[in-house]
């Protein structure tokens, strides 16, 4: 085995959730939704350290064996392609803003805010941010649950 990544939100985006999405989570007919919500943050076939991730060209193809970018600047998870980026700060409105030396994960840009390695196999990414896609929310939103 090649090891495996796991980027977690971290306790503080847990206790952020809306209570709406605690409870839609802990559906159990939402099985399905949460086991996709939760493959997002697994890469099964490779360990991925924070210094790969802020070192990677991950903007230019590679080749298909082990973790390699994804052609859209991205890893493979075991939920699907998520972009990686570099985190940026200051500007105004999204303009002038600076690299700042983090790396960002999927669309809603997650930064890594602290990373561990678990063993010589794994690493665990603690992150600000949930990593999968807005849209496995809708799925959850599909679930009408009594009082909300």
């Amino acid at each position: 085995s090649a090891g495996y990544t796991i980027f977690c939100p971290s306790n503080a985006v847990m206790e952020a959730l809306d209570p709406k999405r605690k409870l839609q989570i802990k559906d159990p007919r939402n099985i399905e939704v949460t086991e996709k919500l939760a493959a997002y943050h697994v890469i099964q076939n490779g360990k991925v350290t924070q210094e790969r991730l802020k070192r990677e060209d991950w903007t230019v193809p590679r080749s298909p064996d082990g973790v390699a970018a994804l052609s859209i600047g991205g890893v493979l998870t075991l939920g699907g392609e998520l972009r990686v980026g570099r985190s940026k700060s200051g500007g105004f409105l999204g303009l002038g803003a600076k690299e700042d030396g983090g790396v960002v994960i999927g669309n809603n840009e997650a930064k890594v805010v602290k990373s561990t390695n678990v063993g010589e196999k794994g690493v665990v990414h603690e992150m600000d941010g949930f990593v999968a896609p807005d849209l496995i929310w809708r799925y959850f939103d599909q679930l009408r649950i009594p009082g909300f």
